[in-house]
Formats: structure tokens, C-alpha cells, sequence
């Protein structure tokens, strides 16, 4: 009898023993969801920032290009030197024919107006004429930038405040107007005269980028200064004009101080402080001393809403850029798998109560009904383990294509000069380890602005892709380590691997033939032919370990610009020290 009343109890304690086991085990599996689900969260943040900081970066090294070759042209320098040096009519004459060349180009990019600044740091051209002979904008609010420029430097200028009210905004918002500028010295005889700086127009790259950078319905992308003022437009401009933290007829930019009101103002929260008082958020407060970092333990934003974020200080770029999410729709999967082995973990401690009275009836039974609530929970432990892997591999392939559109080129799908630049360390490594040479091959199309300028940019990008695909079908990518890319503008470039002189020298002929073979109708072209043609310079080496590859790369440059110099329409190889062998490579005629 002793035995028979022992037995339910020691079931009883097995029963509890099975019940806090599965506890454990499910407590310890929801950890593990969570934290898997947060280093997804991490590695799409991070992806998502650099990527939209990449394309800043790149789209200010194109701008700072077209700059420098605009201040170089001898049309600005013979300008620049009338503004300086000539009497006063002349001055006005060299001042009108500067506003009528630089307009065209201005309108390119939409950019909003140019300066040329006098070694007195003042205004001697600009589109207005109330800015003539004053102090410049740049030096008044960020001087050192200016004095680099003066040296020699082609720099950007981080965010000023505009001097004039621009993208349409209202003349009451003057001062909240923010403007950048590229600046790069005008040089005449090698002596600095005079600096170029173009304002550029934000919503050209800012906004458009960080409008397309977002995660979900809720994720956002933007830029702040060492303030923690917005300058990027606000994703939720809707929400903070219901809570009045910006005018109806306002936007975000420069109006939202990215500070923590303590609670979330969208559930009706009431901070104590207004903005001005407020700290600035988590995110913001590291930024602003330099401090790069990624959160997935949740802060809360502007709005007071918890948020992971993840955040840097571009020096360079003279302001800071986060990528954030709301919690809630980032732990969503989290939420919804944690609600669901919760549920089940209920429903098993409510049948294992239930067993324990029946088990105490019938023992043999509680056995078969243990072992199919065992299989029932293995089932749906599949099943949710199945939906987290079907979830891990969409973000994977997300993030692949983001990785893909991060080293090509969109219009020519050929790789871009962010992989070209990263593939040439690469192979130039391989190349000098195995004592093989490796060659450049820079290819400009000729003429390409008279094209632009004639057709049209939608037929110059479509002559774009044309070149592109004939490079392409030109069949000379022969081994893994050769690549073709865009370098930029009308500009491409090849790494060929382990070939020989002859092979470049035929390789370059070929391309310039295929390209020709095109018959692209070119009448704004200064060739006979009236078609668009191209230069090629080309650079070949053996002794890699004695040279860099920016010394490969100068020398193909250097051989582009013989080409051209000899009438467009040839290819040129570096080694060439006369005529002779560029002479081989000209079409007959």
C-alpha cells in the first residue's frame, strides 16, 4: 500500500521535473531567437549605412572631378584672370561670358550657382550681383576649408547656411537655409589665382538617397550635423506636424533637433523640457563626439519611439548619418515566434496538470499521451525553427543584392570603380606573388560632351550602354583575374592578368575596332568618320614588386592622354617613348 501512495508522488515530481526542463529549454531557445534575430537586424543596419554612405562618398568624388577639370579649363582661367587683373569694363565682360559658360554646365546637375573667390576671400563672380566684392560665405562660416582650397586641395564643404533662401523655401526661412559647396583652386602658370566653388543643390543625392535607404515601413535613413540638427527631410514630417514640432508649412530640415523627449510623444507622452533642453539622443550624442556604434538593445528617437540604430561621423564628409528602425517592426518575427512557443509551452503545462490527474488513474495512458504532446511539441519546434531559416535566407539574399548594387554600375551593369579599385589590390597582390605582369587599360570615348550636348543626355546614356556591351562582347576577358568596369562619366577601364605586351597592344586595337564597328552616328565629332570612336591608353608590367598599382594606373593615364592629344581615335601604350609604336595603333587613314 506504502508503494502504491508513493507512486502518483513521484510521478507528480517527474511530471514538474519534465515541466521545468521544458521551461529551460524553451526560455534558453527564445534567448537564442532573439539574439540571432537582433544580429540579423545588426548586420541589415550596418549594410544599409554603409551603403548609403558609399554612395555618398562616391557621388562627392564625381563631383569633386567635374570641379576640378571645370577650374582647369582655359576658358574659366582666362576669366579668372580678367576678374582679377583687367579694368572695369573688361571685368564686366569677362563676368558675363563666365555666367554664360558656367549656366549650361550648372544646369548638367542641377546645382545653384558658382563663386570665384579672390586670395582676399572675396566674391569676384558669382550668378548674383549683390555678392560681388563681398566676403564669401565659405570663409565667413568655415575658413579652414577655404585655406586648404588656396593650397591646392579640391575639397567639399560640409553644410553652410545658405546666404539666400534655396529650393524653393520661403524668404522668412533665409536663415535656416543650408547649402554645400565643391571647391577646387584655379591655377594659372602653376600659381594658385583664385578658387571655383559650385553650391550644390542637396536634393539632388541627400534626399533621394536617404528617402530609398529605409528598412521597412518604419525604417529611416538621415543626415545630422555637429548640432544634431536634421538635414536630411524626416520620414515622419506627418507625425511631427500633428505633434507641432514643425509648421505646417515647414519641413524637418534644420527644424528637428534630434533629441530625446523622454517618452513616446506618439502614445500622447508630454516631455517635461521643450526641444532646446532636451538631450540629444543616444544615437546623436555619439555621433556628435565621433563615436561610430550600432544598437539593437533599443533607445528611442526624436519621436520618443524605441528604435535600433546604427550610426557614424563621416570626417570627411562633415556630418553624421544613422540608419534606424522601429523595435517593434524589427522584432516582429521575434514577437510573433516567441508568442507562439510561448502559447505552446502553456498548452503544455495545462495538458501535463490534466495529465496529472488522469496519470494517477491510469499511468500506462499519461505515457502514450506524454510521448504525443513530446511529438506535437517537436513538430511545431520544426516548424518554427523552418519559418526562421526561410526568414534568415530572405535577409541573406536582401543583403547580397545590396552588396551587388553597391560595386555596379546601374546604367552599364559593369562592375563600378569601387570594385575596380578593390579588384585591382586584389589581383596586383596575386600577380606580384606568382611574377606575372598585369596590365591597365583606360578607354575614354571621344568627344562624349559634344555627343551629351547634341543628343541629349538620354541618348548619350543609351550610347553608354551600347559602348558598354561591345567592351563586353569584345571577348577579351580570358582569365578570372581580368575585369572591365566603369570608371566613371564616358570613362572605362580593363585589368587584364598575366598578359604579354603584343596581347594588350592587339587587345586595345580590337576594342577601339569593335567600338568603331558600332557606327554610331557622332555628327557634333571632330573625327572624319562623323561616328563615335574612342581612346585607349594602356599600361603594361612585369616587375610589380618595384611599382604601385597608382603608378600602373598614372602611366595608362598618361598613354590616354597621348591618344587623345594625337587626334582621338587610337590606342597608346605607356612604354611608347616616340611615335613609332603609337603610330600601330592608329586606324589606317
Amino acid at each position: 500500500m506504502p508503494r502504491i501512495a508513493q507512486y502518483p508522488l513521484f510521478t507528480s515530481l517527474l511530471t514538474l521535473l519534465f515541466l521545468a526542463v521544458v521551461t529551460g529549454i524553451t526560455s534558453y531557445a527564445i534567448n537564442n531567437i532573439e539574439q540571432a534575430t537582433k544580429q540579423q537586424i545588426r548586420t541589415s543596419l550596418k549594410t544599409v549605412l554603409q551603403t548609403t554612405v558609399t554612395t555618398y562618398q562616391v557621388w562627392i568624388q564625381y563631383r569633386k572631378r567635374d570641379v576640378k577639370e571645370l577650374a582647369t579649363t582655359p576658358a574659366v582661367v582666362d576669366m579668372t584672370a580678367k576678374l582679377l587683373n583687367g579694368n572695369t569694363a573688361e571685368q564686366s565682360l569677362a563676368l558675363t561670358r563666365m555666367r554664360e559658360y558656367l549656366t549650361p554646365k550648372l544646369r548638367k546637375e542641377s546645382d545653384l550657382g558658382f563663386f570665384i573667390i579672390s586670395p582676399a576671400r572675396l566674391n569676384i563672380g558669382s550668378m548674383r550681383d549683390n555678392n560681388l566684392n563681398s566676403l564669401n560665405l565659405i570663409h565667413m562660416q568655415r575658413p579652414a576649408y577655404l585655406n586648404r582650397a588656396f593650397k591646392g586641395e579640391t575639397l567639399f564643404i560640409p553644410t553652410l547656411f545658405s546666404d539666400v533662401p534655396l529650393s524653393g523655401r520661403a524668404a522668412s526661412d533665409k536663415q535656416r537655409s543650408l547649402t554645400i559647396f565643391v571647391v577646387s583652386p584655379i591655377r594659372q602658370d602653376d600659381e594658385i589665382i583664385a578658387v571655383l566653388a559650385l553650391r550644390i543643390n542637396l536634393n539632388t543625392l541627400f534626399n533621394h538617397v536617404s528617402g530609398l535607404a529605409r528598412l521597412g515601413d518604419t525604417g529611416e535613413t538621415y543626415a545630422f550635423d555637429e548640432r544634431g540638427m536634421m538635414i536630411t527631410e524626416s520620414r515622419f514630417e506627418h507625425q511631427l506636424r500633428k505633434k507641432n514640432l514643425i509648421s505646417p508649412d515647414s519641413n524637418s530640415i534644420l527644424n528637428i533637433r534630434i533629441t530625446d523627449p523622454g517618452g513616446n510623444l506618439l502614445e500622447g507622452y508630454l516631455p517635461d523640457h521643450p526641444p532646446r533642453q532636451q538631450p540629444l539622443t543616444l544615437m546623436a550624442a555619439e555621433a556628435t563626439r565621433g563615436i561610430s556604434g550600432i544598437n539593437v538593445d533599443g533607445y528611442r528617437d526624436y519621436r520618443g519611439v524605441p528604435v535600433f540604430g546604427a550610426w557614424l561621423w563621416d570626417h570627411d564628409l562633415g556630418f553624421g548619418v544613422t540608419t534606424e528602425i522601429d523595435v517593434d517592426e524589427a522584432l516582429t518575427p521575434y514577437y510573433q515566434t516567441r508568442q507562439t512557443v510561448l502559447g505552446v509551452l502553456s498548452l503544455i503545462m495545462l495538458m501535463a496538470v490534466l495529465l496529472l490527474a488522469y496519470i494517477i488513474r491510469s499511468q500506462q495512458a499519461k505515457k502514450r499521451y506524454l510521448q504525443q504532446s513530446k511529438d506535437i511539441l517537436e513538430q511545431l519546434v520544426e516548424q518554427r525553427t523552418a519559418e526562421l531559416n526561410t526568414t534568415r535566407k530572405q535577409l541573406e539574399t536582401a543583403n547580397r543584392e545590396l552588396e551587388v548594387q553597391a560595386t555596379t554600375d546601374s546604367l552599364t551593369q559593369l562592375a563600378n570603380r569601387r570594385n575596380f579599385d578593390a579588384h585591382l589590390q586584389s589581383e596586383w597582390l596575386q600577380c606580384s606573388r606568382d611574377n606575372k605582369p598585369l596590365a591597365i587599360l583606360l578607354i575614354d570615348i571621344d568627344h562624349f560632351k559634344e555627343y551629351n550636348d547634341h543628343y541629349g543626355h538620354l541618348q548619350g546614356d543609351e550610347c553608354l550602354r551600347h559602348v558598354a556591351q561591345a567592351l563586353q562582347d569584345a571577348d577579351v576577358l580570358r582569365r578570372p583575374g581580368d575585369l572591365i568596369a566603369r570608371y566613371g562619366g564616358e570613362e572605362f577601364a580593363i585589368i587584364l592578368s598575366a598578359p604579354n605586351g603584343t596581347y594588350v597592344s592587339q587587345t586595345a586595337e580590337r576594342l577601339r575596332e569593335q567600338i568603331c564597328k558600332l557606327e554610331i552616328a557622332h555628327q557634333a565629332s571632330a573625327v572624319p568618320e562623323r561616328i563615335l570612336t574612342i581612346s585607349i591608353g594602356y599600361a603594361v608590367s612585369q616587375h610589380l614588386k618595384q611599382i604601385s598599382p597608382e603608378t600602373l594606373f598614372d602611366q595608362a593615364d598618361q598613354a590616354l592622354y597621348r591618344a587623345k592629344s594625337r587626334g582621338r581615335n587610337q590606342s597608346c601604350g605607356a612604354g611608347a617613348s616616340n611615335g613609332e609604336q603609337d603610330a600601330e595603333n592608329r586606324p589606317a587613314g
